[in-house]
């Protein structure tokens, strides 16, 4: 374990803030139907790192849920040595030693296949499960790869995203050899010590019509270009990305600010002749999102955003968003502060992430739908012991609708 935090979550946060904030104020969404939440109720222990099964068993991305052909839950917010708490339902898994994914620590940055985290599936029939990687190649841990001494260092951290399949229900995940396992990156190749720090897919799939959604996130670059500038070569911020074949990783397409038209190109295969076709543009209010649901009852969808370290919504917590499109999105909605969790806690030095939605009561077989009383699923980590010591919780929260809400 070289990291007190995945890199994915702790530098995306403060970095990425205010990426948006030029388009932002341009575009503010008015009339899209907001969403309050609340938590009610005790929360519950999923998963806690006193039970683990090795010192890298932690909860270390959000928590997602899906079900195999015979009916069982799998609940999956692992590191890149991938475990899934398993059972009848979504309410009473246990977490399982047994190991459904491991990492290759691949030292060629052309390989996309270094530390990898399992964090979004799709379940196509319960047998067959999708599985996009999220990649950081970790330049300090390779032998001539980082000129920087000491570990996480952001100028040799390297972000893309992998294709992963399941044939047997979710237990065990394969790779691809590469490059058959490239899904995206920036246009842009690993320079040591200067980045880019590059593209990153942290939500679950949803699934609109004919598409399959899910967020991809990127990082401003160089590094000394300001953060929300867009003479970057790579923007900071967020957007969506889709596909209509979950099982061709060379669909998927990104926003573009008009329509889905970015193409992603293995930078490694040979010159790409314009970056600025493959390089997202982020869409305003969402910056980082954990997690995207469908509310059907609202026909809207939900995305759960989580900022500790800025005030870009507001307070540092957890906020709500909701969109028809999964493009516009209303204003965040405050839930609950960090000042607050803290203040429910015991003595300690803690920290918190990972924040999704699972409804126990969805019908959908990747729990991508939710109801009105989901369960808000979370991580704690106490600071003074670096990674290892982290308990994954869920909590009710009860969501109340407004109609049509006139953002100010």
């Amino acid at each position: 374990m070289k990291h007190p935090f995945r890199f994915a979550y702790g530098i995306l946060a403060f970095a990425l803030i205010a990426a948006t904030n030029q388009t932002a104020a341009a575009q503010q969404p008015s009339g899209i139907p907001q969403v309050q939440g609340a938590l009610i109720g005790p929360r519950v222990t999923v998963f806690d790192t006193r039970n683990q099964c090795e010192l890298i068993d932690i909860p270390d991305a959000p928590a997602r849920a899906f079900v195999d052909s015979q009916g069982t839950v799998h609940l999956v917010s692992s590191h890149y040595v991938m475990r899934a708490s398993i059972g009848p339902t979504l309410e009473t898994v246990k977490h399982s030693c047994e190991v459904a994914y491991r990492s290759h620590h691949d030292p060629n940055p052309a390989d996309f296949d270094d530390n990898t985290w399992l964090d979004s599936f799709y379940s196509i029939d319960g047998t067959n499960i999708v599985a996009l990687g999220h990649m950081e190649y970790h330049g300090w841990e390779h032998p001539g790869e980082c000129y920087e001494q000491g570990n996480y260092s952001a100028a040799c951290w390297y972000n893309g995203d992998t294709f992963h399949m399941s044939n047997d229900g979710g237990y065990h995940f394969g790779s691809f050899k590469p490059p058959a396992n490239y899904i995206l990156s920036v246009p842009y190749r690993y320079i040591v010590n200067s980045g880019p720090e590059g593209y990153s897919i942290d939500t679950n799939i949803v699934k609109a019509g004919d598409w399959y959604y899910a967020v991809v996130t990127g990082w401003s670059w160089p590094g000394n270009c300001p953060v929300g500038n867009f003479n970057c070569l790579v923007y900071g911020g967020a957007a969506p990305i889709r596909t209509s074949d979950l099982t061709d990783p060379t669909s998927w397409r990104g926003w573009n600010g008009q329509d889905f038209s970015v193409t992603f190109d293995d930078p490694y295969l040979g010159p790409i002749a314009d970056p600025f076709e493959h390089i997202f543009f982020p869409v305003p209010t969402i910056v980082y999102v954990n997690a995207i649901n469908f509310h059907p009852a609202s026909n809207l969808f939900v995305a759960t955003l989580f900022d500790p370290f800025n005030n870009y919504y507001g307070p540092p917590g957890f906020y709500l968003s909701t969109s028809p499109d999964l493009i516009n999105w209303s204003q965040p909605t405050l839930v609950v502060t960090i000042a607050q969790l803290l203040a429910k806690e015991p003595p300690g030095n803690w920290t918190y992430a990972y924040f999704s939605l699972l409804d126990p009561d969805s019908t959908d077989p990747n729990f991508s739908t939710i109801g009105d009383t989901p369960y808000l699923y979370y991580v704690r980590s106490d600071a003074n012991d670096c990674c290892y010591v982290r308990v994954l919780y869920r909590q009710r929260i009860k969501l109340n609708w407004s109609q049509g809400s006139q953002v100010q």
